[in-house]
């Protein structure tokens, strides 16, 4: 018997370092060669000389003026390596506050509530959208705080934005509670992310993917939203590597304009995105999830970039997001509000930034 577990466990260490080495292979030859463009066809392009999103010879997205490939070898590098902040880290007791979400919820009134790490609940004149639903405990991800699911609680959802296929931000087991308790939600993504979002919503549930600077059709009036860019990458499995498109969105609500920025490094693309919306009220942005910075520049902007993309976009008031709720890099939790407050008064911005404890909503006056 144990001969026969030690044969098991010496095939899966070889199996590990086949597969290691094919990677570290494929890794060292791989490259991005343009070979076309794909868009939805259906929705309406918003930038007139946008040719859609540019895909290379393994079928990958890539961001044109700034193309990227995630490293599996860069991955266990970081994690073979060690944590120069590990003692700061160990000795970090900050958690966010976390509050009753009734009181928001029960209350009728219009507003922006954080639920945690990219999750916002959005009701503003009959209009309720949830951003990147990550609820309960989902496997592999490991909370710095607990946060029980909102969903018995939460009353109406029209809207459903899924910025990208990332555990963190896409997990099944919440998007199939919302779409089984909203069968007539619509979730909204990035394109070809239906080939999950089919197998987890209803059959009444409306599927919607769309490229970069695209109009998603609502189907109601009182609202408008569109997908943008991010610096960013996707992937759940080891073979599906940036097949499904990442973004960000602008939601117009009534005369409000809210930027969700999903998962991004700081890049250009905010100075556009302030181009072509003038008037964003609310800036919704991450500012954790950045160190080492070697591996986390081209995928999570620190908090000092931040707020240098929200300069970019003009922005008027910035909720912070992404940070204090799962454990994913190195730095310790109370690190990206903190430096946030640091980057904000250098530039000037300070009373323009309005954090927010989990559960705890900005109201909005209509």
């Amino acid at each position: 018997m144990f001969r026969g577990m030690g044969m098991a466990v010496a095939g899966v260490g070889v199996l590990a370092i086949a597969v290691l080495a094919a990677l570290y292979v494929d890794e060292r030859t791989d490259h991005i060669t343009p070979v076309k463009h794909v868009t939805n066809e259906e929705l309406r392009t918003i930038k007139p000389d946008f040719p859609g999103n540019a895909v290379d010879q393994r079928d990958r997205f890539f961001k044109e003026d700034d193309p990227y490939l995630p490293s599996m070898l860069s991955v266990l590098k970081w994690k073979l390596g060690g944590n120069r902040l590990q003692e700061a880290k160990e000795n970090d007791t900050w958690r966010p506050e976390v509050l009753d979400p009734q009181i928001f919820l029960s209350s009728g009134k219009d507003g922006i509530m954080w639920l945690g790490h990219a999750s916002f609940y959005i009701r503003i004149g009959g209009v309720n959208v949830l951003t990147d639903p990550v609820f309960g405990d989902p496997s592999f991800l490991p909370r710095i705080v607990a946060v029980p699911s909102p969903i018995s609680l939460i009353g109406a959802v029209d809207q459903v934005l899924i910025s990208h296929d990332h555990r963190d931000h896409m997990d099944e087991s919440s998007i199939r509670a919302i779409a089984k308790k909203f069968p007539t939600a619509t979730f909204i993504a990035g394109l070809r992310s239906e080939d999950l979002l089919k197998g987890w919503t209803t059959p009444t549930n409306r599927i919607v993917t769309a490229g970069w600077f695209q109009q998603v059709e609502t189907g109601d009036p009182r609202v408008k939203i569109y997908f943008l860019p991010a610096r960013h990458w996707s992937r759940r499995s080891l073979l599906d590597t940036n097949y499904r498109l990442w973004g960000s969105y602008i939601i117009q609500i009534g005369d409000k304009t809210i930027y969700f920025g999903g998962d991004t490094g700081y890049s250009e693309h905010f100075r556009e995105i302030g181009e072509l919306f003038p008037k964003i009220d609310i800036f919704i942005v991450g500012i954790g999830a950045y160190e080492p910075r070697w591996i986390m520049e081209p995928n999570h902007q620190d908090p000092e970039e931040a707020v240098r993309a929200f300069i970019d976009a003009k922005g008027g008031l910035l909720i912070p997001m992404h940070y204090g709720t799962f454990d994913l890099t190195d730095e310790p939790p109370s690190w990206p509000l903190k430096q946030l407050t640091e980057a904000a008064g250098k530039a000037g911005v300070s009373e323009r930034i309005r954090s927010l404890a989990i559960n705890e909503a900005l109201l909005i006056d209509n």
